[in-house]
C-alpha cells in the first residue's frame, strides 16, 4: 500500500475511513445510515450467529408474486427512511443472496434493489454476504452502482469447517473471493472489506488473512462474536482466551505497521507511530451510532439501535415512528454515547478525549460484566483486556514503550 499518512491521535493508523464519515455532517437528519435484515434465510450454519431465528413472515417456499410483494414493500420502507435522512445503506441476511433465490434470473429482485437504491433513493449501499453463493451479476451490479463490498473470510480450510456448518463453505468463500479479485480489475475505485471473526479456532489464521487482505487492496476487518443467538449456546467452543487476544492483536498492529510503512518487525516494536488498537473493530471506529445515526431495521420493519442489542425503539410503518425515534431516550442517549459510558470505556482516552471509540456496544450488552448493559464497558477490547491484565503480564510480549502508552490511552492516563 502507498501513500498511507502517519497516525494521529484522531486516526490511530492514519485511516479514517468509516461510517461516520460515509455520510454527510449535517445534523438535522434523524437516520442517516441503516443496516437492513432482508431475509432469515442462510446456508451457513455459522455457531456464532446472532440471528439464527427465521422469520415467521417470510416463506419458506416464495413465489414471483411474493418476491415482487416484498420488493415493493422494501422499497416503501426504505422511501420513509429516506425522508429521515438515510444517506447509506448495509444490506444484510442472514444471507441477502438467498432471499430471491426463487426468482427466473438469479438475484434478480436483490439487483433491482441495488440499483432502486444506489440511483432513485440516492443511498449509498453496501452488501455484507458469506460469500457461499455469490454470484458475479451482483457483484457487477453492485460495483456499477459504486457499491461496497463486505465479505467473510474466516481463515483456513480447517477452521472454516469448525465454525461453519456448511461442510463446502470454505471451498465456496475461496471461489467468491477469486470472482472478486478478478472483477476488481474492472473498477479502480471499488472498496472491498473482509470480515475475519477472531477465536480461538482461528486465531492462527488472523496475521495471514490481514498480510493477504492489504495485498490486495481489500480492507480488513477484525471483530469478536458478541454473545447473542447460537453463539451464546456455543461460546465455551470459540476458547478465546484474553492473554493470547491481547498477543495475538498487539502482534497484528506490528504486522500492520510493518505493511503499511515498510518497517521491520523490530523497527515497529520501537516506533512512536503506533498507536493501540481500539474497540472490537480493529483499526477503525464504530462510530455508525453518533456520526451515522444508525439503526438496525428487520424485515418486518422493527427498528433497534444495533444488531447486537434486542431493544425495539419502534416499526417504520408506525404512523408516529418519527415521534418515537425523537422522543426515544435510548435512541438519544446513544447518539451521544460518549456521556453516557461505563467503566473502563468512560475512562478510556479514546472515548474521553478523542472521541473516536465506545468499543462494541453489542458486547457491552451482552458479556456479563459488573456494567453490562447498553453502555457498560466493552470486556472484548485489546485495551481493556490489557490493562486488566496488568503492566508486568503484558511487558512479557509488549515493549515498554507501547505497554506505556497501552495503560496511559485506557487506563485513563495521560496518552503519553
Amino acid at each position: 500500500m502507498k501513500n498511507i499518512p502517519l497516525p494521529t491521535k484522531a486516526t490511530p493508523w492514519g485511516i479514517s475511513q468509516s461510517v461516520g464519515n460515509a455520510v454527510n455532517s449535517r445534523d438535522n437528519s434523524l437516520i442517516k445510515y441503516v443496516e437492513f435484515n432482508i431475509t432469515g434465510r442462510c446456508e451457513g450454519g455459522c455457531i456464532t450467529c446472532l440471528t439464527p431465528d427465521t422469520y415467521p413472515d417470510e416463506k419458506a417456499v416464495k413465489t414471483v408474486d411474493d418476491l415482487t410483494y416484498e420488493f415493493e414493500k422494501f422499497k416503501d420502507m426504505l422511501r420513509k427512511l429516506k425522508e429521515f435522512g438515510l444517506e447509506f445503506l448495509t444490506i444484510y441476511g442472514r444471507e441477502p443472496t438467498l432471499w430471491d433465490k426463487e426468482a427466473d434470473e438469479p438475484n434478480k429482485f436483490l439487483k433491482d434493489l441495488i440499483s432502486w437504491a444506489s440511483i432513485d433513493l440516492d443511498v449509498r449501499v453496501c452488501l455484507a454476504i458469506s460469500g457461499l453463493s455469490l454470484k458475479e451479476s451482483v457483484v457487477r451490479t453492485l460495483f456499477d452502482n459504486r457499491g461496497i463490498l463486505f465479505m467473510k473470510n474466516w481463515g483456513s480450510k480447517k477452521s472454516v469447517e469448525r465454525l461453519m456448518k456448511n461442510r463446502n463453505a470454505h471451498a465456496r468463500i475461496q471461489r467468491s473471493w477469486k470472482l472478486v479479485k478478478g472483477i476488481r480489475k474492472d473498477y479502480k475505485k471499488t472498496k472491498v472489506l473482509a470480515e475475519f471473526l477472531y477465536t480461538g479456532i482461528n486465531r492462527a489464521d488472523l496475521l495471514p488473512f490481514w498480510e493477504d487482505s492489504l495485498k490486495n487492496g481489500i480492507f480488513p476487518f477484525v471483530e469478536v462474536p458478541v454473545i447473542k443467538g447460537l453463539c451464546s449456546r456455543n461460546y465455551k467452543k470459540l476458547n478465546i482466551n484474553a492473554e493470547q487476544y491481547v498477543k495475538d492483536i498487539y502482534n497484528l498492529s506490528i504486522l500492520n505497521l510493518s505493511l503499511l510503512y515498510g518497517l521491520t518487525e523490530e523497527e515497529a516494536k520501537k516506533t512512536d507511530i503506533w498507536e493501540p488498537p481500539y474497540g472490537s473493530v480493529f483499526p477503525l471506529p464504530c462510530d455508525k451510532l453518533t456520526k451515522g445515526k444508525s439503526l438496525f431495521l428487520q424485515r418486518d420493519g422493527s427498528l433497534s439501535i444495533c444488531s447486537g442489542i434486542p431493544i425495539e425503539v419502534g416499526n417504520i410503518e408506525d404512523r408516529d415512528i418519527e415521534t418515537k425515534l425523537n422522543d426515544s431516550i435510548l435512541v438519544r442517549k446513544v447518539r451521544v454515547i460518549y456521556d453516557n459510558l461505563e467503566g473502563l470505556c468512560s475512562r478510556c482516552d479514546y472515548s474521553t478525549k478523542l472521541k473516536v471509540c465506545y468499543g462494541c456496544r453489542g458486547n457491552g450488552y451482552s458479556y456479563e460484566t459488573d456494567t453490562q448493559g447498553v453502555f457498560g464497558e466493552d470486556p472484548m477490547c485489546f485495551g481493556v483486556m490489557a490493562v486488566k491484565m496488568g503492566t508486568t503480564k503484558v511487558k512479557e510480549f509488549m515493549s515498554e514503550k507501547h505497554v506505556r502508552k497501552v495503560m496511559n490511552y485506557f487506563g485513563g492516563g495521560n496518552g503519553n
